[in-house]
């Protein structure tokens, strides 16, 4: 699915059923101009599955789009009509309709790698970047993703990657030339991110105290 690029982008990863922490996140990246929210996979927790429903609930509630995790894929995978897991048939209808990729003009959204197969979402980034890197242009300007929980960004550039760690509080400017890997923090580690397609600026961002409501 190819969209046009809306304006500052919420992005939010790796909640893994920590719901109050999934809703302070969604509330801080309002707070600082969001217009549209993303969830980049694993917003459950596998382990956690009577969370599910509240999580799906926060989503659906604030319109906050997501991607498929690997702790979706499991769920899913597990699932049996006959002898269901704990988990509504509403619930796993939701966890089916989630995309692998979201991408907008050139921009990509997705877990961890940006290919539409179940491995994609629980494979760490550098066992792909080889396979990303045969082309002298990736298939993406942007790719956004989750999963590794620490903040950091990977730049491309002449078919080479270089990779620094972000901290929260830290703003990235892009280059318009260059091709990035951006890692956007994990939410049950109370990071976040902002960005602004205009300006090809990343503000990770720290959630601070938690007030549930």
């Amino acid at each position: 699915m190819r969209e046009t690029t809306p304006g500052a982008i919420g992005l939010i990863a790796d909640s893994h059923s920590n719901n109050a922490l999934l809703l302070g996140s969604i509330r801080k990246l309002k707070e600082v101009g969001a217009q549209t929210l993303i969830h980049l996979g694993d917003m459950c927790d596998s382990l956690m599955i009577e969370a599910l429903p509240i999580a799906i609930d926060i989503l659906e509630r604030h319109q906050v789009r997501g991607v498929m995790g690997n702790n979706e894929y499991s769920i899913i995978a597990d699932y049996n009509e006959e002898y269901p897991n704990g988990v509504s048939p509403e619930s796993i209808q939701y966890l089916k309709s989630l995309p692998y990729i979201i991408t907008t003009d050139e921009i990509c959204f997705t877990h961890s790698a940006p290919f539409s197969w179940p491995a994609a979402t629980r494979r760490p980034i550098n066992d792909y970047l080889p396979r990303l890197l045969l082309d002298e242009k990736p298939p993406f300007k942007i790719l956004f993703r989750g999963h590794s929980h620490s903040p950091s960004v990977i730049e491309i550039k002449n078919g080479k990657a270089n990779e620094f760690h972000a901290k929260s509080g830290q703003s990235v400017s892009l280059k318009p030339e260059l091709s990035y890997i951006v890692t956007v923090g994990a939410v049950e580690d109370s990071s976040c991110a902002l960005f602004m397609p205009k300006t090809l600026e990343v503000q990770f961002i720290a959630l601070g105290p938690i007030i549930e409501k």
